[in-house]
């Protein structure tokens, strides 16, 4: 019985007997609080709620459960259904479980059974990028909520940059896509209907380039916007490091005053007494105008300072700050000097990522978050067994040190071209995590195969367990999946050429790395490997009652996508005109349904960020290879 479930429950009891459910079943609501927390429930079965307990089908009784408010117990009985829980939100996650117990029986007959459940995490998280070119229709982000809520996600943060439509600023995000405070308010409240909240999250310190580089703010740019720096040390930064107008300069005090007037139209339009400032990846800091205050108070406690001076600004609007975690890690010293009410969100996405460095987290007595992410950027298709062990490794070390919550990312690195479509095993699977630590993984790919695509067709779990593994092949210095790299590329880039690379791939069920020859030979395992695929999605797709959430022709495309880059690499050491007028043609075809697929669910916003990766493919193709 546990394989029917996403999460799976802690604890599942079978007795004798099935309970057949009535085709209209009443349920007793002790309390007219419990309405919201049964409506779906209610919806879903077309019952009837009563405030008598006599006759019941379904009864709820709010009682102690020691299991905390999320917690509950479900019994079924050839009776009656009886839901016992502490709180509102358990009587609701309840719910959820009793209607994926239904769904999962043949028949009106539901075998017997006592479900005593509740969650390893306070806080159960996903995090969605909606700044880096993408943002999902109101109605998308809605569906997207509720799906998550009915898998007990109960925190959901949307990362904003330049996508809020600020009154006192409008260059910000003209002409480039925004959501409004009305936006936030709908969403709130329907995140509120549904046990979640809806946390805000906004770039205050470094990722600040698309509002710094606006004429009005390139003076608070660290490099001013030029990439101008004072101190020596930024010789050392890594090319991918120096990003005009990357980082806000805490040395101008012009800073704090954007900040604040940027907060207070802000943060008034979240519900939530939490804010996330990120102030991540501020790779610059210190080395510009702010170089001689660093020098003095040196680059640890200048970035200390800056999140103390947010605490405060925060504080005005009511709000607990959180930040993440990956700079502070650089001066261990100075983390028992953050306030107590200041939550770290420890992220990193490798595979082998030191998940035990939250242990200093514990130690200081800080709250925190273990945060993960699902794999899907830079990548055609999600790195499926990346996201696992990354998720499964943070989950398993932050139950340990005692996190608060585990909350998984989901990012648009270069104009979000991952679909997020291709996130759903992601944000499951760490929806899973973040309820039961110790559930069975071996089976997940078969649980959501059948239960979220609802197919019966045995081949699809392994299909897309093999396409996450052909995604999952990087190599050299290529982030992420080598395959999104290629597929942009055009004939003469490193990336295409035949040679022997060191890369990480999935082989014999663990990540390891190998010596590949990638080449026509090479390319052309994988191409049969990824028609397998496309077969198989190409079979579920035309099942009745299959696909609810239409993932299936985003999923098809993302095959299409690896096909063309590997039939790329296949055809470079003999490119011909004729090769190359076969490749413009399959890409322009590609971009026409990216372009109807992603404006099937998502505002225009910045398409153009993803459109340019095609359109300087095509034109390069156009004018450097063919007559």
């Amino acid at each position: 019985m546990k394989s029917m479930f996403i999460p799976q429950p802690k604890k599942i009891r079978t007795s004798a007997g099935s309970y057949t459910l009535p085709i209209r079943p009443v349920i007793y609501l002790p309390a007219r609080e419990l309405m919201q927390a049964v409506s779906f429930l209610q919806s879903k079965l077309s019952a009837i709620c009563t405030s008598s307990f006599l006759d019941a089908d379904i009864q709820i009784e709010l009682s102690f459960t020691k299991r905390g408010s999320d917690g509950y117990i479900l019994e079924l009985t050839p009776a009656r259904i009886i839901i016992r829980a502490s709180a509102p939100s358990g009587v609701f996650y309840a719910c959820q479980t009793l209607l994926q117990l239904i769904e999962c029986s043949a028949s009106k007959s539901i075998p017997c059974c006592i479900i005593e459940d509740w969650p390893d995490f306070q806080v159960r998280g996903i995090y969605y990028d909606i700044s880096r070119g993408r943002i999902p229709k109101i109605e998308r982000l809605k569906e997207q909520i509720d799906i998550l809520s009915r898998h007990k996600i109960n925190q959901y943060q949307l990362y904003f940059e330049h996508v809020f439509r600020f009154k006192k600023y409008p260059e910000i995000w003209r002409g480039r896509g925004c959501l409004t405070a009305e936006d936030i308010h709908d969403l709130d409240e329907y995140c509120s209907e549904r046990f979640v909240e809806l946390v805000p999250s906004f770039a205050s310190f470094g990722h600040m380039a698309n509002i710094l580089n606006q004429k009005r703010f390139r003076g608070l740019a660290e490099d001013l916007c030029r990439l101008e720096y004072q101190s020596p040390d930024a010789d050392k930064l890594a090319d991918w490091k120096k990003r005009k107008g990357a980082s806000l300069a805490p040395a101008n005090p012009g800073s704090y005053k954007l900040l604040e007037e940027l907060f207070a139209e802000f943060l008034p339009a979240f519900s939530s007494n939490k804010f996330n400032i990120c102030c991540d990846e501020t790779f610059d800091l210190g080395l510009g105008q702010s170089y001689q205050l660093a020098q003095r108070k040196g680059r640890g406690r200048l970035y200390l300072d800056h999140i103390l001076r947010l605490r405060e600004l925060a504080g005005k609007y009511g709000k607990k700050i959180m930040f993440w975690g990956d700079i502070i890690h650089k001066y261990p010293e100075l983390i028992q000097e953050i306030p107590k009410d200041v939550t770290v969100l420890d992220w990193g996405y490798d595979h082998n990522t030191d998940y035990k460095r939250v242990a200093r987290f514990k130690k200081a007595g800080l709250r925190f978050y273990a945060c993960p992410g699902t794999s899907s950027w830079v990548s055609l298709f999600p790195r499926i067994h990346e996201a696992e062990d990354n998720i499964s490794g943070f989950a398993k070390e932050a139950l340990k040190h005692g996190a608060d919550g585990l909350m998984v990312t989901d990012w648009g690195d270069g104009g979000h071209y991952n679909f997020m479509e291709y996130s759903w095993p992601g944000y499951l699977y760490g929806a899973e995590q973040a309820w039961n630590t110790s559930s069975d993984r071996h089976d997940f790919a078969e649980r959501f195969a059948c239960m979220f695509i609802k197919t019966k067709d045995r081949r699809f779990a392994g299909a897309f367990r093999d396409l996450g593994a052909v995604a999952h092949i990087s190599a050299d210095a290529w982030y992420q999946s080598i395959w999104a790299h290629i597929f942009f590329a055009w004939p003469g880039d490193k990336v295409l050429s035949h040679c022997e690379r060191t890369a990480w791939v999935f082989d014999k069920n663990a990540i390891r790395k190998r010596k590949i020859m990638f080449d026509e030979r090479y390319a052309k395992l994988l191409m049969k490997k990824l028609l397998r695929i496309r077969a198989v999605f190409a079979c579920v797709s035309k099942e009745k009652c299959t696909d609810p959430y239409g993932l299936l022709p985003f999923w098809i495309f993302a095959v299409d996508s690896m096909v063309h880059a590997v039939n790329k690499l296949a055809l470079m050491d003999g490119l011909t005109e004729r090769n190359c007028r076969a490749l413009l043609k399959e890409v322009k075809s590609l971009k026409k349904r990216f372009l109807k697929l992603w404006n099937a669910r998502n505002s225009p916003s910045e398409i153009c960020i993803a459109l340019g990766r095609y359109d300087r493919y095509i034109s390069i193709l156009r004018t450097k290879f063919l007559r």
